[in-house]
């Protein structure tokens, strides 16, 4: 009976080893990430390790749904990836770019191509409206996606200057330590 459990179990594991496609679950090679617990965001710089060629991606997190304003935060699986680039530098300048949009006026607006999907980038690419505003003393840009069927209703998330700045000086960080990595 040993034997039997024990060529039955071995099978098994055997089968689902080389059963396995990367198309399930794609490693995910993160570079750079900045958190914050006080603005609920966190935010990711990364690259897919089964990509060719490599393309980096700027994950903004899990987007809540609402109004304008107020967005209650319920979807724990589904991302907004922001495509940087085939390399650090181009990575690092799109970030420059995005940083630029925290000094547009108040409530002025910009479109950017990103892509919303669970867990990894997808090739379905959606228009993103990026809206600056201000909350007191803090520059707050609010990446927002229309909900289909719904006009009033967004998906949205509220990155803050700051700690869109942590991320980046993350990245140019470690672009200084690994000067060959493209």
């Amino acid at each position: 009976m040993k034997k039997t459990f024990f060529t039955l179990a071995l099978v098994c594991v055997t089968v689902f080893s080389f059963g396995q496609t990367s198309s399930i679950l794609r490693p995910r090679v993160e570079i750079a990430e900045a958190s914050s617990e006080e603005h609920n965001t966190s935010l990711e710089v990364f690259y897919m390790n089964d990509e060719s060629p490599r393309t980096y991606y700027l994950s903004l997190g899990n987007l809540g749904i609402g109004g304008d304003i107020v967005q209650l935060e319920f979807d724990p699986v589904f991302e907004l990836f922001i495509p940087l680039g085939g390399s650090l530098e181009e990575a690092i300048s799109k970030m420059e770019e995005i940083k630029a949009f925290y000094k547009m006026p108040r409530l002025s607006q910009t479109e950017i191509e990103a892509s919303f999907a669970a867990l990894y980038p997808t090739d379905k690419i959606h228009t993103v409206t990026v809206t600056s505003r201000r909350f007191l003393l803090s520059k707050v840009l609010e990446f927002s996606i229309p909900v289909e069927g719904n006009e009033p209703l967004v998906r949205a998330t509220h990155i803050y200057k700051s700690d869109f700045n942590s991320l980046l000086t993350t990245l140019k960080i470690y672009k200084k330590l690994h000067p060959k990595q493209e």
